[in-house]
């Protein structure tokens, strides 16, 4: 009899013991990776913006994000692909997981793009393109809001923007934000 307590007790350790591993890894707010995608722009201008952000802490996240832009008209400067390397600080976070909740971002973007003006004509100014592609190196913060969910979908909104300081040809400043959607891995 002391013999099948003993089984049937390793038995029942064995099962609680592997039931608490599998939800710990089922856990995704614990993962260090996420991709997100602006919906926002997607659904207003013929952008695609993808982002990747990798968690350094509960407190802190670093990533990047690519832009390209299918619009060619109808725009003053008409920004082509824009990459943006970006730095997180998340604030107010008091979960043991983090890289969620209020956060202010710190970021550099490379852009380029293609010269517009508008040619006045006797009611409205058409867009004519002038040829001359720029290349812009610049500087900014935004601020915004991200929740993600216990199986790791993340919802973000996001405001903000910079100053670019090197070509005169194009921008003088770019906005960054959206309503971006996505999920951690």
């Amino acid at each position: 009899m002391q013999k099948i307590c003993t089984v049937f007790m390793c038995l029942v350790s064995l099962v609680v013991f592997s039931q608490e591993t599998e939800e710990k890894s089922n856990s995704k707010v614990n993962n260090k990776h996420e991709l997100r995608l602006d919906g926002l722009e997607a659904l207003l201008i013929p952008t695609i913006e993808i982002n990747y952000e990798y968690v350094l802490s509960r407190y802190s996240g670093l990533g990047a994000a690519i832009s390209y832009s299918f619009e060619n008209d109808d725009v003053d400067i008409n920004q082509k692909f824009a990459f943006t390397p970006y730095y997180r600080q998340y604030f107010f976070n008091k979960k043991e997981y983090g890289a969620r909740g209020f956060f202010v971002e710190g970021l550099l973007q490379f852009a380029t793009g293609e010269d517009y003006y508008g040619e006045i004509n006797d009611i409205f100014p058409v867009p004519t393109n002038t040829g001359k592609n720029w290349f812009n190196t610049g500087i900014g913060l935004a601020i915004g809001q991200k929740w993600v969910s216990n199986n790791g979908f993340v919802f973000e909104l996001s405001a903000g923007g910079g100053r670019y300081f090197i070509d005169n040809e194009g921008p003088e400043a770019f906005f960054r934000g959206g309503i971006l959607v996505g999920y951690r891995f």
